[in-house]
């Protein structure tokens, strides 16, 4: 699909390439701003009219990496050891500093009953230390829908070695952690104490988001199954992905052993404190006395700061080795600058079509990454046909995990410097261009977005005065919902009116949509002017409604019932929320300055729930034009984001609105929840989300309530809009 459509946020000049099942056909909807096709391949490029036949079944190769049964051993009857623990090492990488350091003060993976060092060579960190070997170059690229190093089949590779020298197998647990985390490995045996071994076995889970790999934690018996099972796995996912998933070692991991093998999987996140997983202010200097680990510290010093903040009793001279090797770093670093020679992009002009055989242009960001590209050329032309794209890699080696047949293509901004590293697995170079158009394939920091985008985001404007702000109580709540009409919502906000629930429950209520229609007797649509059509796409694969909800925010605004009340709440048809849950938690909060709202997850705010109070609300339509313009920069134009992303990045990064998080806001399918948490029976919850038929949706809020109507109390103060 591709949208033809001009200034249109999150639409025009976008492609949209979907992926259709074995017996699915796509569902087709007028919408007179995009296109749509098929493919349309010749009869040379020698595919069927089967679409499923370019994806060939996995070589014997590929699939013989992931096949481990045969080297797991019997179970060992004596354990001579709680804890076996192991890192990958990169030789002669900063790893190699690192893991020395620690193995002289006896830390990290060092402080564990048994340990290992792997490595593609054998490297002697130590006196008493060497490397194992494993059947790896260690090289991989990053892609996939999260943009993560694609090091499955490397950790394959040492998978199969841990599995072969069978040193897990004389210990309760196998922890695999990076040589950049600070591991705490006496903090780690005081959880297991609490965690029993099953049939299966059991692995604990490290972040909200998904287990990440700096840590990784495992019963003995859980590494037997994974090893017995990670053929079927990859069979599985290689179905389910049509090829190679492009997923890292921890995703796969994850992924295999609870999706696939069932085994137990323990939320534990205490475990791991890092960068990547919505970590609190003040994280990195180590000083939280419940975290098992913290990650990523790469050199030296900041490494030995951590330790001496975590462990100050067991590491006391440990913060004047760090300032020394700070000095040292330091030093080598302004050494390096003198001696910087300029780089070839600085020099002489590149040849825009020349091929770099053997070789991986690196760059600062990734654009995206594509599978099933079978030639230099294929990938070389998207590189040309995307004008954010400054150059491309091609993975031309076969039968390699997340490489073979896969087309990188990659921003390069400015006067940036490409990288080279040589690769004899890859081939790369820059869109070969003609002049004019090589001239504007890089995206500019000057460029601006047209006025007609501008002004979809603008929602305070000239003839539309800032709202007075009367001082009112804490706790009065103001909520709007957005309804598509004739859909399923029309239905659940009938009978969520009738029985004064959901928005109606608050102190006044409006529900918007793009044409005006009666949902019930006395409650008649406010309109707004918006097709409510979009897409979805993205780096989150997400619903691209920004330019839905700007419209809507245009209306809430212009309306201003939101100024006569302290909070207003934006909130899905399909959430069952407990208002008066929320307005007692409210009270506690007092306005500040530039406004407040409230994060409902620690991934970041999520659509079906945001509260914001009025002074917030104000601060979103004075600065909205503001932060677009802001982030069209930063996005090289329009960022691929939802209605619940800008909102949440304009107002806590661009704005500085004080961003308040409550885990009790909403539980929902996307916010990592609680086993069986749809049953709502958590009376804590202040909503949960999605709920699409009238069945279930009274269902759980008969539960979650009681029976008990949420309107009772304050139904006769009810004002709808």
């Amino acid at each position: 699909t591709w949208g033809k459509t001009r200034d249109y946020w999150g639409l025009t000049n976008m492609c949209f390439l979907k992926a259709l099942g074995m017996h699915e056909k796509p569902t087709k909807h007028h919408n007179k701003r995009v296109v749509s096709g098929l493919p349309c391949r010749r009869p040379s490029d020698k595919e069927s009219s089967n679409r499923w036949s370019k994806v060939p079944p996995p070589s014997k190769k590929l699939t013989n990496m992931f096949d481990l049964g045969d080297i797991v051993q019997e179970e060992t009857a004596d354990k001579e050891g709680e804890l076996f623990c192991f890192a990958l090492m990169l030789p002669g990488s900063y790893e190699q500093d690192l893991l020395a350091m620690q193995f002289k003060i006896s830390t990290n993976i060092f402080a564990c009953d048994k340990h290992a060092v792997y490595s593609s060579k054998s490297v002697e960190l130590a006196e008493g230390l060497k490397t194992r070997i494993v059947d790896s170059d260690l090289k991989c690229h990053k892609g996939g829908e999260f943009g993560t190093a694609l090091n499955t089949e490397i950790f394959m590779a040492v998978w199969k070695q841990v599995i072969e020298d069978d040193i897990y197998n004389t210990c309760s647990w196998t922890v695999k952690a990076d040589p950049d985390c600070v591991f705490l490995a006496p903090r780690l045996l005081h959880i297991l104490k609490r965690m029993p071994e099953t049939g299966e076995g059991v692995y604990l889970n490290n972040c909200r988001m998904g287990m990440h790999g700096p840590l990784e934690v495992f019963s003995r018996n859980a590494v037997r199954s994974w090893g017995k099972g990670a053929k079927r796995c990859f069979q599985h996912f290689y179905k389910l992905c049509s090829g190679p998933c492009l997923w890292g070692e921890d995703m796969f991991v994850d992924q295999c052993l609870s999706k696939v093998l069932k085994l137990t999987r323990k939320n534990v996140y205490t475990l791991l404190t890092e960068d990547h997983c919505d970590p609190p202010k003040g994280w990195d200097d180590c000083r939280n006395r419940s975290s098992v680990a913290f990650h990523p510290f790469k050199t030296l010093h900041e490494y030995e700061f951590c330790l001496a903040n975590a462990e100050p009793n067991k590491f006391k001279d440990m913060e004047a080795r760090a300032i020394k090797d700070k000095n040292i770093f330091l030093a080598e670093q302004k050494a390096k600058d003198k001696t910087k020679v300029l780089s070839p992009n600085g020099s002489k002009k590149e040849d825009s079509c020349r091929v770099d055989d053997n070789t991986d242009y690196q760059t600062q960001k990734g654009l995206f990454a594509m599978e099933g590209i079978i030639s230099l050329k294929i990938c070389r032309n998207k590189c040309n046909d995307d004008s954010r794209c400054g150059a491309w890699t091609w993975g031309k080696t076969r039968d390699t995990w997340s490489l073979t047949n896969m087309c990188f293509l990659k921003v390069v901004h400015g006067d940036e410097s490409i990288i080279k590293i040589h690769d004899s697995k890859v081939v790369s170079g820059l869109p070969c261009r003609r002049s004019k158009e090589a001239e504007s394939s890089r995206p500019k920091k000057g460029d601006e977005p047209s006025s007609a985008l501008m002004n979809n985001f603008e929602l305070i404007g000239e003839n539309l005065p800032e709202p007075m702000l009367p001082d009112l109580p804490l706790g009065l709540l103001y909520c709007f919902s957005l309804m598509i009409p004739g859909s399923y919502e029309q239905a659940l906000l009938a009978w969520q009116y009738a029985h004064r629930t959901n928005l109606f429950a608050c102190d006044a209520s409006t529900v918007y949509s793009n044409k005006s229609v009666e949902v019930a007797d006395g409650l008649v649509t406010h309109v707004v002017n918006n097709s409510l059509h979009c897409e979805k796409g993205g780096e989150f694969g997400t619903v691209l409604n920004t330019d839905i909800f700007m419209a809507v925010w245009r209306r809430v605004i212009m309306d201003s019932i939101f100024a006569k009340y302290s909070w207003t709440v934006k909130v899905d048809p399909d959430s069952v929320f407990v208002a008066h849950r929320l307005r007692d938690s409210l009270t506690k909060f007092n306005e500040s300055r530039s406004g407040v709202y409230l994060n409902n997850c620690k991934m970041g705010l999520h659509g079906p729930l945001e509260v914001l109070s009025r002074k917030a609300i104000v601060a979103w339509g004075k600065g909205s034009q503001k932060c677009f313009s802001h982030f069209y920069k930063l996005c090289s134009g329009p960022c691929l984001w939802g209605e619940d992303m800008f909102i949440d990045q304009c107002l806590g990064r661009v704005l500085k609105v004080k961003r308040v998080l409550m885990n009790n806001l909403l539980t929902e399918e996307h916010c990592d929840p609680p086993e069986d948490w749809d049953t709502c029976e958590d009376k804590s919850s202040i909503a949960f989300h999605p709920f699409k038929k009238l069945a279930t949706y009274s269902q759980c809020l008969n539960t979650t309530t009681d029976g008990r109507k949420d309107a009772d109390k304050f139904a006769d103060n009810n004002e709808t809009g």
